[in-house]
């Protein structure tokens, strides 16, 4: 049904991946401002080198059935520190490349 040629061409057309990231550390800079007890516990003595994220699926998703009018590609990146997975952030863009939604999840 989709070509991959064509899902990459359009992940590269819309900065997809790059976007993904600065998402995530925009997130994850509010949640240090906002929840700085709770970042200290997942992030303890914060060091960037020891985070890791990068791209792990990207999904195509056509929701509300049957109008099928709420529709995304979304880019996952698991959270990693210090070597664990502690969380999620996935960035909702929809069709035209703008950002819909995304969501910063720790576990």
């Amino acid at each position: 049904m989709f070509d991959e040629k064509q899902v990459k061409e359009w992940l590269v057309k819309h900065d997809a991946e790059k976007r993904c990231h600065e998402g995530f550390w925009e997130n994850l800079e509010s949640y240090r401002t906002d929840y700085p007890e709770e970042y200290e516990e997942y992030f303890p003595n914060f060091d960037k080198s020891k985070v890791h994220v990068e791209v792990k699926s990207i999904r195509i998703s056509y929701m509300n059935y049957p109008d099928l009018s709420y529709n995304h590609v979304r880019v996952y990146m698991p959270i990693q520190y210090e070597g664990e997975k502690i969380g999620y952030y996935e960035l909702w863009l929809d069709f035209d490349g703008e950002v819909a939604d995304d969501y910063f999840v720790i576990d």
